[in-house]
């Protein structure tokens, strides 16, 4: 069991590292892109990674791959999201205020007290997702449909 555990904390630390080396770019130092909010990982596949707790504040992860990712408590704020797949990720507690998340899938993913506030959801996917205590106040692009039954399942909305 303490090998498992060492060998998560491994794969968490290697996630990372790649991921900073997506951040950071391969042209110039890099320093200056990343501090200026420039990130862009486009069409990543980081499907199964753990990216819990991570700084991703205005990333470009359009049409990137997290299906069963963990990004409990990610920072997204600003992030462009445009056809991520979330497909059974975990967003606990993440923060995606102001993101733009047009056409994401969300299929089966966990978004308890996740922060939708402000955020363009047009044309995302909401099926078997839980979303007690997920706000969506101020979020734009919900069909009425589904705002009705994100409230009947305990979310926040407008």
């Amino acid at each position: 069991m303490h090998i498992r555990e060492g060998l998560g904390e491994y794969m968490k630390c290697l996630v990372g590292i790649c991921l900073l080396l997506f951040l950071v770019g391969c042209r110039g130092t890099g320093f200056e892109e990343l501090e200026s909010g420039k990130r862009h990982l486009q069409g990543v596949n980081l499907s199964g990674g753990d990216l819990s707790g991570l700084d991703l504040k205005n990333a470009n992860l359009s049409n990137s791959n997290l299906t069963n990712c963990n990004l409990t408590k990610t920072d997204l704020k600003g992030a462009v999201l445009i056809n991520v797949n979330f497909q059974g990720a975990y967003l606990n507690k993440a923060n995606l205020e102001g993101a733009d998340c047009r056409g994401a899938d969300f299929l089966n993913a966990n978004l308890g007290e996740c922060n939708f506030k402000k955020a363009n959801l047009t044309h995302a996917r909401f099926v078997g997702t839980d979303v007690v205590k997920a706000d969506f106040r101020e979020a734009i692009g919900l069909d009425p449909g589904l705002v009705k039954h994100m409230k009947d399942k305990g979310a926040l909305v407008d």
